[in-house]
């Protein structure tokens, strides 16, 4: 749609702020994610944004009627691994626009997965109603042994267990909502780390880094990210290459990507075992790892994908410098598909195992962008073997249940928050309809497709 229509349907429109007001969704199909049907012909009154009523026939004097026929609605989606640009580039402050970008694409809770005190001041403006964004979770500046030399340091850097302990005791008192572990923490550092997070009341989530590897991980029940260190538990010993494959930053290194070949499938119900045991949530951000160092980027990506649009150019070029020094060294197409299958096999084992997944898009990252990463990742998700259900439980019910907000948000529920989605579409019998997005209830204020658009148009600032 070009600039001028989008425009003028803004002029009409205008935001409708349901703070202290009513508005009744009228006829609409609800997929409640409580069960995998589908109710339709609803009416839901959200009274002061939280769910009033659920049913058919409501009537709801003085509300404003948003019709919902032939539409679906859903719990707001959540992205349990987003960042800021801020951290990328020239570290310029971007959040809001950002913020605007996921809000439109459906999201409505997302946690920020590296921490800085600009962070929390974005959150308390997301939180309190004055920006339009989804609800923010913070973690503390990331937990690392050691940070690459000449970036801004967005760290805790812990090379002792006291020093571990102290950085979670500030994490705690500064407000951030949990402890990010990185790279390169020493074992008994790590141990400080989350022994302390556990005396304190605050969770640890992250990597798995290779000094500290999966099983003492889960001995602590620390939240993983990316799958660290999982395909390592297929190595036949360990001493091949040092009991380390193609987790994390090994990816760019050939030594790792020889291991390929030694793989132990028969090793995967194993390693679902202790995961599941250890009752742990996994967030893979499979669609980062599947599409950037599986498949490989294509030439084309920019122009076959308009959300690149959104994009500051300083992190365009940066981005396809990464993509040629990683062509250079590119492992065979063998070898990467091998690495694919094999982590979409983990996938679908944990979630057949009842291994609770959380949607994390780790945008962005590279090409990936904000807000439009969060539909990559649980599309991908069903192209490992979820249905679309559970996909959709990984970016609702699921992230609900570990945030222990679950009373509040990731079903749709009388008494809950009105975080909500308005499809075009059917979701359950294609998961690419989620990105078919005509309204988003959020915070008390119902945005309509034409704000959404507002809302698309303004945070193309971010590329210019």
């Amino acid at each position: 749609m070009k600039y001028f229509q989008i425009l003028f349907l803004v002029l009409l429109s205008g935001l409708t702020d349901a703070v202290g007001q009513k508005i009744l969704l009228r006829n609409v199909s609800v997929i409640s994610m409580t069960k995998e049907s589908i109710d339709a012909g609803q009416d839901i009154l959200v009274d002061n944004g939280k769910i009033a009523q659920i049913g058919r026939g409501i009537q709801a004097r003085g509300a404003t009627v948003v019709d919902g026929t032939g539409k679906f609605v859903i719990p707001g989606l959540m992205d349990m691994h987003a960042h800021f640009y801020y951290e990328q580039g020239n570290n310029v402050n971007t959040c809001s626009d950002e913020l605007k970008l996921m809000l439109a694409n459906g999201l409505t809770t997302v946690r920020i997965a590296n921490g800085d005190s600009l962070y929390l001041v974005a959150r308390k403006m997301a939180n309190t109603g004055q920006w339009s964004s989804p609800e923010l979770f913070v973690a503390s500046p990331s937990f690392a042994g050691t940070w690459p030399a000449g970036a801004k340091v967005f760290a805790n850097i812990c090379k002792t267990p006291e020093e571990g302990r102290e950085a979670v005791r500030k994490s705690k008192r500064e407000g951030y909502d949990a402890i990010k572990i990185v790279f390169d923490l020493k074992p008994a550092v790590y141990e400080a780390i989350a022994d302390e997070a556990a005396r304190v009341g605050i969770p640890v989530f992250g990597h798995v880094g290779p000094l500290v590897k999966l099983p003492m991980s889960l001995k602590y029940k620390q939240q993983n990210e990316h799958m660290d260190e999982f395909i390592e538990m297929l190595l036949p010993d360990t001493s091949v290459n040092r009991n380390q494959s193609v987790s994390d930053m090994n990816l760019w290194r050939a030594k790792a990507w020889e291991t390929i070949p030694l793989l132990d499938e028969s090793k995967i119900p194993s390693l679902v075992k202790q995961v599941k045991d250890a009752g742990i949530y996994v967030s893979p951000t499979n669609y980062f790892f599947d599409s950037f160092f599986g498949k490989g980027i294509p030439e084309n990506f920019a122009s076959t994908n308009s959300e690149f649009a959104y994009v500051p150019a300083i992190l365009k070029d940066e981005a396809w410098d990464i993509r040629s020094r990683y062509i250079k060294r590119l492992p065979s197409e063998a070898s990467r598909e091998r690495y694919r299958y094999l982590r979409k096999k983990i996938i679908t084992e944990l979630w057949k195992a009842g291994v609770p997944l959380m949607a994390g898009s780790d945008s962005p990252q590279w090409f990936n962008v904000t807000g439009f990463a969060i539909h990559n990742e649980i599309e991908n998700l069903v192209e490992c073997g979820l249905t679309p259900f559970a996909a959709m439980q990984t970016a609702t019910v699921n992230p609900a249940r570990y945030l222990g907000i679950e009373k509040r948000k990731g079903t749709i529920a009388v008494g809950l928050d009105a975080d909500l989605v308005v499809l075009s579409q059917n979701p359950l019998e294609d998961i690419r309809n989620a990105r078919k997005i005509e309204g988003v209830f959020r915070g008390g204020k119902y945005y309509s497709l034409q704000d959404i658009n507002r809302l698309l148009e303004e945070a193309r600032v971010l590329s210019k």
